[in-house]
């Protein structure tokens, strides 16, 4: 009897867990519709001046100058920070930690469909496979805002906005490489960790089981 009533509490909390989050993410969806229109403004008016693509800190204040167009104040600052997952949140309004990132888009043969293509955090300071695996996986952010684009670049960008927490390489089986190499990660969507470049986690996620797909035309016309 009491193994069924911690069954039914289990099941409370993450009904309640679930339901929260669904609230929060149509919320987000709220502000992501109003902001659609000043953030595609302000891309295309930096392709008034420059023709490479929108990147980095450069992409960063640029979404936190739209929020600000629509009324939404963030933590973002200028400082160049090398902070692990979140760039800025929304104040006053909790689980809205951003990371801002860049993706390219690519057709990939393994999953047979159209993906994006975006790298995560350096793990050289974790020796086991298991021990990057589990700090990958932690809670670092909320949501990515990722700014992708083909190559060669042609002024057209998607955007790709979804909860981070549907592409925890946690998710994936893990193997190393014929080569050794690498460690690489099968699932859902694929993740290989790099021997050569400083263990860095690089993700291949395939663009039909990404929430918010918005298209924004910067070329000249």
């Amino acid at each position: 009897m009491n193994n069924t009533k911690e069954i039914i509490k289990i099941q409370s909390h993450i009904r309640k867990y679930l339901s929260y989050r669904d609230v929060n993410d149509k919320r987000f969806g709220v502000i992501l519709n109003k902001l659609v229109d000043k953030l595609s403004l302000r891309i295309c008016k930096y392709h008034e001046l420059f023709s490479l693509p929108l990147i980095g800190e450069q992409w960063e204040e640029t979404l936190h100058r739209s929020f600000e167009d629509i009324g939404y104040s963030t933590t973002w600052v200028p400082n160049r920070s090398h902070k692990i997952g979140e760039d800025m949140s929304l104040k006053n309004i909790s689980k809205t930690r951003i990371s801002c990132k860049s993706g390219q888009l690519v057709k990939n043969k393994t999953l047979d469909k159209n993906c994006v293509k975006f790298n995560g955090s350096r793990t050289t300071s974790y020796k086991t496979l298991e021990e990057k695996i589990r700090h990958l996986s932690k809670s670092h952010d909320d949501y990515y805002f990722m700014l992708s684009k083909t190559k060669p670049f042609n002024f057209r960008y998607k955007l790709l906005v979804f909860n981070s927490s549907i592409c925890k390489v946690d998710k994936l089986d893990w193997c190393l490489s014929k080569s050794g190499k690498s460690w690489n990660g099968n699932g859902a969507f694929i993740a290989t960790i790099g021997k050569s470049m400083s263990d860095q986690l690089w993700t291949t996620f395939p663009i039909d089981k990404i929430q918010y797909v918005i298209d924004i035309d910067c070329r000249k016309i």
